[in-house]
C-alpha cells in the first residue's frame, strides 16, 4: 500500500514538474501563428515581429543563470513559487501592454519566471531519482513537456483567430496562477534529498557565495564533457526555434495558410518531437542518443535543403524535412540535459542552468542574425539549419571518447 502511495505520489510530482516546465514552451508556442497578425497590428516587419520571441529566449537564458546557483543554495521550491509568480505577472503585463516595448518588457519578466520553472523541474527531478534511471525520467518529462507545444500552436492559432493575439497572453497568465496554486500545494523540497544542506542552514557571506558561484562555472567550462554536451544542445535548439520564428511568415504570407492551419502544420512537428524522445532510453541502450539525434537533425536539414535548392516550395515540402528536426529535438534536448546534470558532481542546478542558458541564447541570437537577411526565404533558411545542425554534429561526435571514458568508470 506504501509502495503504491509513493508511486501516486511520484507520478503526481512527475505531472506537477511537467507542467511547469511546459510553460516556457507554451509562451513560445503558443505566440507563434500569432506573430503575422502581430505583426500587423502594431505594424512590424517579420524581423522585428520575432522579437517578441528572440526577447524571450534571451530571458530564458538571463534567468537560467541566476536561477541554477540560487536553486543550488537555497532550494528548489522557492526558486520554483517565485519564478511562477513573474511568469504570471509578465504574461498578464503583455496582455495589457498599451506598446511594443511595453509588450517586449513583459516578456522579459514572463520569461525570466518561465526560466526558474524550467530549471527547477529538471533537477528536481535529478533530486527524485538516481543517475541511472535520472536520463529515462528526464525523458519521460521531456515527452509530457512537448505535449504543451504539440497542442500549443493549435490553441494559439484558434485563440488569434477569433480573440487577437492579446488573449493568448491573457490565457499564459490563467494557466500560470494555476500552476503556482498546485505547486504551492503539492510540491515538497526535494533539495535536502539530495545530502546537500537544508535550504535555511547556510549563512555564508554573500562574497563567498559568489566565489563558490565562479568556481563552479570554471569547473563546468572546462569540463569538454559539459561544453560538447552543451553546444550540441545550443546548436539543434537554434535550428529548431529559427524554423519556428520564420515558418509562420513563410506559410501564411507566401502559401496562403491561415494561423489555424498553420497552428495544425506546427503541431506535426512538436508531434514528432514527442516520438522523439521515447527513442532516447532505446537509443542509449545501445549507442548514444545524443549522436544519434543530432545526425538525423542533419539529415532532416539537408533534405529540406536540397528540396530548396530544386525549387520544391510549398507547405508540405517545408513541414515534412522538418518532422526529422522535430523527432531529433526530443532525443538531443533529455540526451544533452542529462549528460550536462552529471558533467560534475554536486553542480547538478548550476549545470542545467548554464547548459539551458547557453541554449536559449544561442538561439535567440540565431533568429535574430537570420534576420539580418529578411526576407528569409525557404532556401536561405534551410541553409542557416544546416549550419546549425552540422555543428551540433560535431559536437556530438567529438564528445563520444569522454562520454565512453565516463561510463566506463561508472561501471
Amino acid at each position: 500500500m506504501n509502495g503504491q502511495t509513493g508511486r501516486r505520489h511520484g507520478l503526481r510530482t512527475i505531472a506537477i514538474l511537467a507542467s511547469v516546465a511546459a510553460l516556457g514552451s507554451m509562451a513560445i508556442h503558443m505566440l507563434v501563428p500569432a506573430l503575422p497578425v502581430l505583426a500587423g497590428e502594431l505594424g512590424l516587419n517579420p524581423a522585428r515581429a520575432q522579437q517578441v520571441v528572440s526577447v524571450y529566449l534571451g530571458g530564458l537564458a538571463c534567468g537560467q543563470l541566476i536561477a541554477g546557483p540560487v536553486a543550488d543554495r537555497w532550494g528548489r521550491r522557492p526558486v520554483l513559487l517565485l519564478g511562477l509568480a513573474c511568469y504570471m505577472l509578465g504574461a498578464a503585463g503583455g496582455a495589457l501592454a498599451a506598446n511594443f516595448p511595453m509588450l517586449l518588457g513583459a516578456r522579459l519578466l514572463q520569461a525570466m519566471g518561465g526560466a526558474a520553472g524550467v530549471v527547477a523541474s529538471r533537477v528536481m527531478v535529478g533530486d527524485l531519482f538516481d543517475r541511472a534511471e535520472a536520463a529515462s525520467r528526464q525523458a519521460t518529462l521531456m515527452t509530457i513537456v512537448l505535449l504543451s507545444p504539440a497542442i500549443s500552436p493549435v490553441i494559439g492559432g484558434l485563440i488569434v483567430t477569433h480573440s487577437g493575439w492579446r488573449m493568448i497572453l491573457g490565457m499564459l497568465a490563467l494557466v500560470g496562477g494555476a500552476s503556482f496554486a498546485s505547486s504551492w500545494l503539492l510540491l515538497p523540497e526535494t533539495r535536502d534529498r539530495t545530502g546537500a544542506p537544508a535550504s535555511g542552514s547556510s549563512t555564508a557571506h554573500p562574497r563567498a557565495s559568489s566565489a563558490r558561484l565562479l568556481k563552479g562555472y570554471a569547473r563546468l567550462l572546462s569540463n569538454p564533457g559539459f561544453l560538447l554536451a552543451t553546444g550540441s544542445l545550443a546548436c539543434a535548439s537554434s535550428s529548431l526555434y529559427m524554423f519556428l520564428g520564420s515558418a509562420p511568415f513563410l506559410l501564411i504570407r507566401q502559401f496562403g495558410l491561415t494561423p489555424a492551419q498553420t497552428g495544425t502544420a506546427l503541431l506535426a512537428i512538436a508531434g514528432a518531437g514527442i516520438a522523439g524522445t521515447r527513442l532516447v532510453g532505446l537509443t542509449e541502450r545501445r549507442g548514444d542518443a545524443l549522436l544519434a539525434g543530432t545526425a538525423i537533425a542533419l539529415g532532416g536539414t539537408l533534405l529540406a535543403t536540397w528540396l530548396a535548392y530544386r525549387g520544391i516550395i510549398g507547405p508540405v515540402p517545408l513541414v515534412a524535412p522538418m518532422m526529422l528536426l522535430g523527432v531529433a529535438s526530443g532525443m538531443i534536448g533529455p540526451a544533452a540535459i542529462h549528460a550536462a546534470i552529471f558533467a560534475e558532481e554536486g553542480l547538478a542546478a548550476t549545470a542545467a542552468s548554464l547548459a539551458g542558458a547557453t541554449q536559449m541564447l544561442a538561439s535567440g541570437c540565431a533568429m535574430a542574425i537570420l534576420g539580418l537577411f529578411a526576407p528569409v526565404t525557404p532556401l536561405r533558411l534551410a541553409l542557416a539549419l544546416l549550419l546549425t545542425t552540422a555543428f551540433a554534429f560535431c559536437c556530438a561526435l567529438s564528445r563520444l571518447p569522454s562520454a565512453h571514458e565516463q561510463r566506463n568508470r561508472a561501471h
